[in-house]
């Protein structure tokens, strides 16, 4: 199999490590705004980012993206099979905590609704989480695709 596949899987995985780290910065920026501090923790009105899914997400990325071009630069295809559970916790993770910003965004009667990254939202639909948990699953479905791949190929030898 061409590493065309392979090299869009790291495209996908590099816009997704971009997309996940710019929303941190920008949580980094407005936490550090309000609270002069980027390691408090306690008593504050918004989390701070290294307490979001975000924070996690972004590594995830991350380290999937890294995994998938050392796929490409080591030709070693086999390890392709190791990323794809990667992706598939990756994809449980970011989907689940869409979801339950969802929930707690309908769930709350009273008060300000608040997003994954913990800053009032009106639409939980334009929150990052929706835009990772997407890029999540798209790089989730090309490494299906390349994972079934090499296991036809395998068949046939």
């Amino acid at each position: 199999m061409k590493y065309t596949v392979y090299w869009i899987q790291s495209l996908v995985l590099l816009v997704g490590t971009f997309f996940a780290f710019s929303s941190v910065t920008i949580d980094y920026v407005r936490f550090y705004g309000i609270y002069h501090s980027l390691t408090r923790i306690q008593n504050c009105a918004i989390p701070n980012p290294i307490l979001t899914p975000c924070f996690y997400g972004a590594f995830a990325f991350l380290f999937a993206s890294i995994w998938s071009l050392s796929i490409i630069i080591k030709k070693r295809k086999a390890q392709q099979a190791y990323l794809h559970m990667l992706l598939i916790a990756s994809t449980l993770f970011a989907w689940g905590n869409f979801f339950l910003g969802i929930y707690r965004y309908y769930t709350v009667s009273s008060g300000p609704k608040v997003s994954c990254s913990g800053i009032p939202t009106t639409n939980p639909f334009l929150t990052p989480c929706l835009g990772g948990s997407i890029i999540f699953l798209i790089a989730l479905c090309l490494s299906f695709y390349i994972v079934k791949k090499q296991k036809k190929i395998q068949r046939k030898r």
